[in-house]
C-alpha cells in the first residue's frame, strides 16, 4: 500500500512538471492529438492527389494508420511527416498548396516535401517558424522565387536537402546568406540549383557552419573558388562535393586546413593549372580524391608526394581521367599501400609503369588507358592478386604477355590491352585455362592470333568483347559465335577472319553492338535481333537483302553494310525504321528506286556506288536532322527538287541539335568509341569522319543522270559545307546568291552543261578551299578577289571554252562587253538584290506615271473645254 501511493504521487509529480501541450491529446481518440489530426486533414486538403497517395488519412488514429506520419511513441505528437514520393515511383505526384496548418505541427522534427508539385508558388515563409525542424528535404519540390530568409530561424536543422539533379526545371537561389544562421546544420545537399548570382558569398556562409560534416553542392554554375581563406571554420567536414560547377579556378590551397576531410570530390569544375602538394599537405584522413574531367596540367608527383608524406595514409582511390597531366607517374605512387583505385585515362602521361605499383596489395582498379605510357609492363603488376580492373590499352607498351602473367590475376573481370605502336604479343598455350571469368575483354592492335585463343570461349560471364586489329585469322570457332549471344558489344573488326556468318546474329539485349568490318566474311547476310549498332563493311558478303533480314531490330540506329556484294533491291521494310540515324550502303550493287525515307531520326545517307534509279524521292526533304546525303555514282535521274533548299538539318538548328546530342563519343567500361564513322569523298579526296561528323554537312549527288537547274533555294542551306553536283546534266546559270552558302568549304559543278558566268558572290565565300568548275559552257571572266587568288590551278576551269583571266592562258578583252557577266566585278549578291529591287520600283514608277497621264489627259481636257465635255456625253448617250 505505501509503495502503491509513492508511486502515485510520483507519477501526478511528472504530469506536473510537464506543460499541458505535451499532453495535449484526448485519450480516447487512439495515440492521435486532435488539433494535429485537424491539421493533417487541412493539409491533405490543400492538395490534388490524383495518386491517391494519401488516401489512408481517413479514421481517428493518424499515428497508426496514416502513410508518412509518425508520432512519438511517448507524447504522442506528430514528430516525421514523409509527403515526398520517389522520383522512380512513376506515379503523379502531389500537386497544389502547402497549407499554413503544418505549422501546428509543433513538435514536427522530419519534413520531407520532395517531389511534390507546388507549380512554383514561393516558398511559404511559416516554415521558417518551424524551429524544432531536423531534418527538411526540398528536393524536386517545384517551389518558385527565392529562400525567405526566415529559414536562417530553423537553428536546430542538422540536414537539408535541395537536390533538384533529376528534375525538369532548376530551381534559382540567389544567395545564401540565410545559412549562416543554421548553427546545427552537419549534411547540406545542393543539386543543379543556379547559384550563379550568389557565387561571390557562397563559400562565406558555408563557412560559418561549424558542425558541418558532409557539403555537397553539385552542377549549380557556381564561378568563384577562392585561393586562400583568413579561416577555415568546417573543421569537422568529412565530405566535400564541388563537381560540376565552373570555377575556372587553380586547386584552392585552404583545402590542406580541412584535415578531417576524407573524400574530395572536384569533377568536371573547370579546375586548370597544376596540382599543388600544398593543398594536400598533413591531409592523412583522406580516402577519396576526384579531380576527373577538368584541365590539370604538370605531373602528379606534388600531390602523390604530398600524399606519401603522411605515415598513416588512408587514400583509397585516386581520379584524375580527362585532364591534361603530361609527366610522369612517380615511384612514390606505390608507398600509398592503401590505395584501391587508380583511375588515370585520357592525359598526357609518359614514361614507363612505375614498378613500385606491386607494393599496392590491395589494388582492385588501375586504368590507364589512352595516355603516352611506354616500355614494358613491369613484372611486379602480374602479382596484383586483388586486381579486377586493368585497362592499360591505347598506349605504347610493348613486349610479351603470356599466360603465367595473367594465371596470377586470379579476381580479375575486366581487361583491357593495346599498344598504339602494335607491339604487345601474347603467349598463350592452347590448352591454357584462366583462373578468372571476364565480363570485359578489350584487346586491340596487339599480336593476339592467328589462331582464334580457345580460352577465350571459357569466359562464360562476357558480356563485352573486343578484339580490334589482333592478326586474326581462320574461321571463327562456333563456340565463339555461341558465346555472342551472351554479349551485349562484340567486335572482331580489322582482322583477317573468313567463312559464313550463322544463320543469325543476335545479342543478349535489345541495345547491342556488333562490328566484324574489314575482315574476310563471305556467304549471305543473316538474320538479326537485339541490335542497335550493326557493321558488316568491308566484307564479302553476297546475296539480296531478305525481307525478314531486320529480324527483331525495333531499335536500330546505325547500319553499316558498305563495300560488300549485296544486290538487288531494298526493302520496303527500311521505311519504317524509326530510330534509325545512319545508314551506309555503298560500294554495292544495289538497284530498284532509293527507298523514301521516313524516319525523322535519320542524319546520315550514303548510297554511292550502287545501280539505284529513278528520281530524288522528295521525302528526303522533310528527314528534320538530316545533314549528310551522298546518292553520288549511281543512274539517278530527273531534275533536282526545289525542297532539297528547305532542309532543316543543314541549317543553324540542326547543327545545334547534332552538337548536343551526338558530339560526345559512345563509352563502354570507359573506353570511347566512335559509333558514327562515315567516309566521304570531300574535296577530291576520301576521308574518314568521326568524332566531326555531326558537325559536318555534305550533300554529293555527282556521277548520275540529273538534269534541269541548280535549284535557287539550295542557298538556303546556310551550314551546308560541302556540295558535289560533278558528272550530271545539269544546266542554266549557276544562282548569284551561291554567296550566301557562308560555311561552303569544298563546291564541284565540274562535267555538266552549266552556261553563264562564274557569279562575283562566290568570291565572298571565305572557307571555301576547294573549287572544280571544269568541263561546262561557262564563260566571261573568272573572278580575281578573296578566295580565287588561291584557286591558281588551270584544271579547276578547262573544258570552259568562254571563260577568261587568271590561271587560264586566255586574256580577257576589256573591249568586248560580256552579256552574261556583269561589269562591275564588286558586284555580288547585294548587287543583285539591289538589281531586282530597283527594276521592280521602275515598274511601279512607271505604272503610276502611266496613270496619271492617261486620266489627267482625258479628264483634265473635258474639265477645261465645255463644248468637248457636253458632246462626249452626249455620244455616250448620258
Amino acid at each position: 500500500m505505501h509503495l502503491a501511493l509513492l508511486s502515485l504521487l510520483a507519477f501526478f509529480s511528472i504530469i506536473s512538471s510537464r506543460s499541458s501541450t505535451e499532453f495535449d491529446f484526448n485519450p480516447g481518440v487512439g495515440n492521435c492529438i486532435e488539433h494535429e489530426r485537424r491539421a493533417l486533414l487541412q493539409i491533405k486538403a490543400a492538395f490534388t492527389d490524383p495518386a491517391g497517395h494519401l488516401s489512408s488519412w481517413t479514421g481517428q488514429d493518424c499515428c497508426s494508420y496514416w502513410a508518412g506520419v509518425t508520432c512519438s511513441n511517448r507524447t504522442g505528437n506528430v514528430e516525421e511527416l514523409d509527403l515526398g514520393w520517389s522520383y522512380y515511383s512513376y506515379t503523379t505526384v502531389l500537386t497544389g498548396d502547402l497549407s499554413s496548418s503544418i505549422a501546428d505541427l509543433k513538435y514536427l522534427t522530419h519534413l520531407n516535401l520532395a517531389y511534390i508539385d507546388f507549380q512554383y508558388k514561393t516558398i511559404p515563409d511559416f516554415i521558417g517558424s518551424m524551429e524544432r525542424l531536423t531534418y527538411l528535404d526540398m528536393s524536386c519540390s517545384l517551389f518558385g522565387g527565392v529562400i525567405p530568409p526566415q529559414f536562417g530561424n530553423l537553428r536546430n536543422l542538422v540536414e537539408l536537402r535541395l537536390d533538384y539533379d533529376i528534375c525538369a526545371a532548376a530551381y534559382d537561389i540567389l544567395e545564401l546568406n540565410w545559412l549562416s544562421g543554421l548553427f546545427s546544420l552537419q549534411y547540406l545537399e545542393i543539386r543543379r540549383v543556379n547559384l550563379s548570382l550568389a557565387s561571390e558569398q557562397w563559400l562565406r556562409s558555408v563557412n560559418m557552419l561549424a558542425n558541418l560534416k558532409s557539403l555537397e553542392i553539385v552542377c549549380c554554375e557556381l564561378a568563384y573558388l577562392p585561393q586562400t581563406l583568413p579561416f577555415l571554420n568546417l573543421t569537422s567536414l568529412t565530405h566535400l562535393d564541388l563537381s560540376n560547377n565552373e570555377f575556372n579556378s587553380l586547386v584552392p590551397t585552404w583545402l590542406s586546413n580541412a584535415s578531417s576531410l576524407e573524400d574530395i570530390y572536384f569533377s568536371d569544375s573547370l579546375l586548370i593549372g597544376r596540382i599543388p602538394s600544398l593543398a594536400f599537405k598533413n591531409m592523412c584522413s583522406l580516402q577519396t580524391i576526384d579531380l576527373s574531367l577538368n584541365l590539370l596540367e604538370g605531373g602528379l608527383a606534388e600531390l602523390i608526394d604530398a600524399l606519401a608524406d603522411c605515415s598513416n595514409s588512408n587514400i583509397q582511390m585516386l581520379s584524375l581521367y580527362y585532364n591534361q597531366l603530361d609527366d610522369y607517374i612517380p615511384d612514390s605512387l606505390g608507398r600509398l599501400t592503401s590505395l584501391q583505385s587508380v583511375d588515370l585515362p585520357f592525359n598526357k602521361l609518359f614514361s614507363s609503369i612505375p614498378a613500385s605499383i606491386g607494393n599496392l596489395a590491395k589494388l582492385q582498379t588501375f586504368m590507364l588507358t589512352d595516355n603516352l605510357m611506354n616500355g614494358t609492363i613491369p613484372e611486379s603488376l602480374w602479382q596484383l592478386k586483388e586486381l579486377e580492373d586493368l585497362w592499360i590499352n591505347d598506349n605504347q607498351l610493348h613486349g610479351v604477355i603470356r599466360d603465367v602473367h595473367l594465371s596470377r590475376l586470379v579476381n580479375l573481370k575486366h581487361l583491357g590491352l593495346s599498344s598504339s605502336s602494335k607491339s604487345l604479343v601474347f603467349e598463350t598455350s592452347e590448352d591454357w585455362s584462366p583462373p578468372f571469368n571476364l565480363m570485359a575483354l578489350h584487346i586491340s592492335d596487339c599480336q593476339l592470333g592467328p589462331s582464334f585463343p580457345a580460352w577465350i570461349a571459357t569466359q562464360t560471364n562476357l558480356e563485352y568483347l573486343f578484339l580490334k586489329n589482333t592478326a586474326l585469322s581462320g574461321k571463327v570457332p562456333h563456340s565463339i559465335w555461341k558465346l555472342s549471344v551472351q554479349l551485349n558489344y562484340f567486335d572482331l573488326s580489322e582482322n583477317q577472319l573468313q567463312g559464313n556468318l550463322p544463320s543469325m546474329l543476335m545479342l543478349r539485349d535489345r541495345d547491342g553492338v556488333i562490328n566484324l568490318e574489314n575482315n574476310l566474311f563471305n556467304g549471305t547476310l543473316p538474320r538479326l535481333s537485339n541490335i542497335t549498332y550493326l557493321s558488316l563493311k568491308n566484307n564479302q558478303l553476297t546475296g539480296v537483302m531478305s525481307t525478314d533480314l531486320l529480324g527483331q531490330l525495333p531499335d536500330l540506329e546505325v547500319l553499316d553494310l558498305s563495300g560488300n556484294m549485296l544486290y538487288g533491291n531494298i526493302t520496303r521494310k527500311w521505311d519504317a525504321m524509326e530510330h534509325l540515324e545512319y545508314v551506309d550502303f555503298s560500294r554495292n550493287n544495289l538497284s530498284g528506286n532509293v527507298p523514301r525515307w521516313r524516319g525523322d531520326d535519320l542524319q546520315e545517307i550514303r548510297l554511292h556506288g550502287n545501280f539505284f534509279k529513278g528520281s530524288l524521292p522528295t521525302e528526303l526533304c522533310f528527314l528534320p536532322f538530316l545533314h549528310v546525303l551522298d546518292l553520288s555514282q549511281n543512274h539517278l535521274s530527273g531534275p533536282i527538287p526545289p525542297c532539297f533548299g528547305k532542309m532543316r538539318g543543314f541549317t543553324e538548328s540542326g547543327q545545334l541539335f547534332r552538337a548536343t546530342n551526338r558530339i560526345s563519343p559512345l563509352r563502354i567500361y570507359g573506353v570511347k568509341f566512335y559509333m558514327f564513322k562515315m567516309e566521304l569523298r570531300v574535296k577530291g579526296n576520301p576521308l574518314i569522319y568521326d568524332t566531326n561528323l555531326p558537325l559536318f554537312n555534305f550533300i554529293d549527288l555527282s556521277g548520275n543522270e540529273l538534269s534541269g537547274k541548280i535549284p535557287e533555294q539550295i542557298t538556303d542551306l546556310s551550314y551546308l559545307r560541302g556540295l558535289n553536283l560533278s558528272g550530271n546534266h545539269i544546266s542554266g546559270y549557276i544562282p548569284e546568291t551561291i554567296g550566301l552558302l557562308q560555311k561552303l568549304e569544298s563546291l564541284d559543278l565540274s562535267n555538266n552543261a552549266l552556261d553563264g558566268h562564274i557569279p562575283q558572290s562566290l568570291a565572298s565565300i571565305t572557307s571555301l578551299d576547294h573549287l572544280n568548275l571544269s568541263h561546262n559552257n561557262l564563260s566571261g571572266p573568272i573572278p580575281t578577289k578573296n578566295q580565287f587568288q588561291t584557286f591558281n590551278d588551270p584544271s579547276i576551269y578547262e573544258g570552259n571554252p568562254g571563260l577568261c583571266g587568271i590561271p587560264l592562258s586566255k586574256v580577257c578583252n576589256p573591249h568586248k562587253p560580256n552579256k552574261d557577266h556583269h561589269s562591275d566585278d564588286d558586284r555580288g549578291v547585294s548587287d543583285k538584290i539591289m538589281h531586282g529591287v530597283s527594276e521592280k520600283m521602275m515598274l511601279v514608277i512607271s505604272i503610276v506615271l502611266g496613270f496619271i497621264f492617261g486620266f489627267w489627259g482625258v479628264c483634265g481636257t473635258l474639265a477645261v473645254k465645255k463644248s468637248w465635255r457636253d458632246a462626249y456625253f452626249g455620244f455616250l448617250g448620258i
